[in-house]
């Protein structure tokens, strides 16, 4: 047990407890126990490793204490409203049709919304919640945000590389590059939101409007012609036009006011 760990000393043991918990559960229940690996890494360094978490002040740190209510409307705009333009493009470039909505697309949503805000909780308690605010004191604003997006990108590797379960389709040569490149765009995003906001909700909430909307237009409401150009390359997840919007969605919510007073 290290009670006084410092903030780098802290952050690096964190990365490499969550990085190699991702490597050796890639396989078990589908990516279950990875996709909880970040939370769980942060109460074994919060109750466990440092003990921080036997205070106040260690769990105040998350930023789960405040909602930043008023960065919540900014996040759903710049993840769901850039996955609609996203799926717009496609529609209007032929790579993908209207169809929707189905008769199950309501109870689809819902179920995407509650078992998504639990996921992007888990992630985002880890990313924005643990590891930002540590790299921050030591790295400063922007390096921290692409820091944690390297980390982001190496945690989803062994899911990405090992299953079949994630970004399967598509030239790994063109997928893997817009993929990365992608999160690295939602780090900045999310990171923005976390410190404009002090709050890590609005990143969470940013989080699960994006997966949500893009799963649930390529379900319930589009079907494409060319599933791989148009949910790998193009729309989807990270294809292109979402590494465009959100990197322009990142650069206009950076440029908004201090930080939320709610």
């Amino acid at each position: 047990m290290l009670t006084r760990l410092p903030d780098r000393a802290a952050a690096l043991v964190f990365v490499a407890v969550v990085l190699l918990t991702s490597a050796a559960t890639s396989r078990v229940a589908e990516g279950l126990v990875l996709a909880l690996s970040p939370a769980l890494t942060v109460l074994v360094m919060l109750l466990v490793i440092t003990r921080e978490g036997w205070t106040r002040e260690g769990w105040r740190r998350l930023g789960l204490g405040r909602a930043g209510l008023r960065w919540w409307p900014a996040a759903v705009a710049s993840t769901a409203g850039v996955s609609l333009v996203a799926c717009a493009l496609v529609v209007t470039l032929g790579w993908a049709r209207l169809t929707g909505p189905t008769d199950d697309a309501a109870v689809v949503l819902v179920s995407l919304l509650v078992t998504g805000t639990l996921l992007a909780l888990c992630e985002e308690v880890g990313w924005r919640g643990y590891l930002q605010p540590r790299l921050v004191t030591w790295l400063g604003r922007g390096r921290s945000f692409a820091v944690v997006g390297v980390v982001w990108v190496a945690w989803h590797l062994p899911y990405v590389l090992l299953t079949p379960w994630y970004h399967a389709a598509g030239d790994r040569w063109v997928v893997l590059p817009l993929f990365s490149a992608s999160v690295l765009a939602f780090s900045a995003l999310f990171g923005v939101l976390r410190e404009r906001s002090g709050s890590t909700w609005p990143a969470v909430v940013g989080h699960v409007a994006h997966n949500a909307a893009f799963a649930w237009l390529a379900s319930s409401v589009v079907t494409a012609t060319d599933p791989v150009v148009a949910d790998e390359y193009l729309a989807g997840d990270t294809g292109l036009f979402v590494l465009v919007g959100t990197t322009a969605a990142a650069v206009v919510v950076a440029g908004r006011g201090a930080r939320g007073s709610r």
